[in-house]
């Protein structure tokens, strides 16, 4: 089956698919070269942003395995070397001493900042051709589509 964009090219789906998953790669790799001079992975990454960004008093590891679409085991492993390299702490819970949450430390912080200057200006570059409104537009429809559970209806909700 063919869909027809805009500008009457015809793509298949297997088409859309494939160049999505080139984008992926694509972007993955521009942001993985920035990630390389600072000893952190793409994953590390996104949980310490995560973390970051998350209420005031930390996140649960589960909140934060949520946030990042894994499994806990996933989160308590790159949890546990975020924690000894001091980017990150565990606070235990005085009422439940099972609960801990996440916090960023000064380190953690610091680090987070110098990484997404560096990202930032990587992805910069690499799509200054393409005009701000097509970015803006694909970046809403990502978010769409990150939001949306496979099965959900494709009707689109106004607010």
């Amino acid at each position: 089956m063919n869909e027809i964009l805009e500008d009457d090219t015809v793509i298949t789906m297997y088409q859309a698919c494939l160049l999505h998953s080139r984008a992926d790669r694509a972007l993955r790799l521009v942001v993985a070269r920035q990630l390389e001079q600072f000893n952190v992975t793409m994953m590390e990454w996104l949980l310490m942003g995560v973390v970051q960004n998350g209420p005031k008093e930390g996140m649960t590891m589960s909140a934060v395995a949520s946030a990042l679409d894994v499994t806990l085991p996933q989160v308590t492993a790159l949890t546990s070397n975020l924690t000894k390299l001091k980017l990150l702490k565990q606070k235990v819970s005085r009422q439940d001493r099972r609960s801990r949450r996440l916090v960023s430390t000064s380190a953690g912080k610091k680090l987070l900042e110098n990484i997404e200057h560096e990202v930032n200006t990587a992805i910069r570059e690499w799509v200054a051709d393409i005009p701000r409104e097509q970015l803006q537009t694909y970046l809403q429809t990502v978010e769409i589509l990150a939001n949306r559970k496979p099965g959900d209806s494709g009707t689109i909700k106004s607010n």
